[in-house]
């Protein structure tokens, strides 16, 4: 990532007073405020309280360890950049992730990030770190790969690739809910160009959108689960459904018959049984059934090959 981390606090710790480019937020016309809360939802899970300074003020304390100068836009701004770095090598939330994942193979993407930090350092050192936010994150990445500057290229993660996941646990129409989550992991590596760009482990949650219980006259059950995002390894949202494609690789998946994602039912028609008091067939989908969702439109993000990148 050609030396990531230093060189992206390097530019974060400049003291910047005016800059010639108009800043992203005032680009897209969020407000001051809204940009602080996604800042504070990424990392401590919820917005705070206080003032708008005193809150920018904790969140630099946090990260860097020491109050920033300038504009407080453009602090916000500097922050949001930090952790994340869409445009770049992928920010602290990428540390975070890389270190996550190369521990536990698992990422836990929808946790706040100072939850993630704490519980990483608990299971590996058996206690809290001293350090700001972005020590303890390069500690934890240096300790589990050894290095901060792995082979990281940005690639364009194409519409409806194929998702292969599994439900953490059943779900059946005989008693789920509208509003029910169903938390589900990836369970093969998605891969573009020969790198990594969600990987085994990672985690997302379905959610119940319709649910009908099988009825009388034979009526079968069925069940619809809206997949909303899973997180890529460098932070990206990915939107997942379950589309014609899907569909296709499904049919050959030993899935209740009625059983639907995203409005789609997988394996052919409800049959039809004569006589009022034949009751249909509940769907249930089983822990651990392996089935296939696709990506719902073109993203770009980034891919891995998990070695250190060449020095330049």
């Amino acid at each position: 990532m050609k030396k990531m981390f230093a060189r992206i606090l390097a530019v974060m710790l400049v003291l910047t007073l005016v800059l010639p480019v108009v800043s992203p937020s005032v680009a897209a016309n969020v407000t001051p405020l809204g940009s602080l809360v996604i800042v504070e939802e990424m990392l401590y899970g919820n917005s705070q309280e206080g003032s708008l300074l005193e809150r920018i003020e904790k969140v630099e304390m946090d990260i860097y360890g020491r109050v920033q100068e300038g504009a407080v836009l453009m602090r916000i701004d500097r922050v949001l950049s930090f952790l994340q770095d869409s445009e770049g090598d992928g920010g602290l939330q990428l540390l975070l992730n890389l270190a996550e994942w190369g521990f536990s193979a698992t990422l836990t993407g929808e946790k706040p990030m100072v939850e993630r930090l704490d519980n990483l350092e608990l299971v590996l050192y058996g206690a809290g770190q001293p350090g700001n936010i972005s020590e303890r994150a390069e500690r934890l990445m240096l300790d589990v790969w050894g290095t901060t500057n792995l082979d990281v290229q940005q690639i364009a993660l194409p519409a409806e690739t194929l998702v292969k996941v599994a439900l953490s646990r059943s779900v059946s129409s005989s008693n789920a809910q509208v509003g029910d989550t169903v938390p589900y992991q990836v369970v093969e590596d998605v891969m573009v160009g020969g790198r990594v760009v969600i990987p085994v482990g990672s985690s997302g949650r379905a959610t119940v959108t319709e649910v009908t219980a099988a009825a009388r006259l034979g009526k079968d059950g069925r069940i619809v689960l809206d997949f909303g995002r899973i997180t890529a390894l460098d932070g990206t949202q990915i939107p997942l459904k379950v589309d014609e494609k899907a569909t296709e690789r499904n049919r050959s998946l030993e899935l209740a018959a009625g059983a639907s994602m995203a409005g789609i039912i997988l394996l052919g028609p409800v049959g039809l049984v004569s006589g009022y008091f034949i009751r249909g067939k509940d769907v249930q989908i089983e822990a651990n059934t392996q089935f296939y969702v696709e990506t719902t439109r073109a993203v770009p993000t980034l891919g891995f090959y998990f070695r250190p990148a060449l020095n330049q």
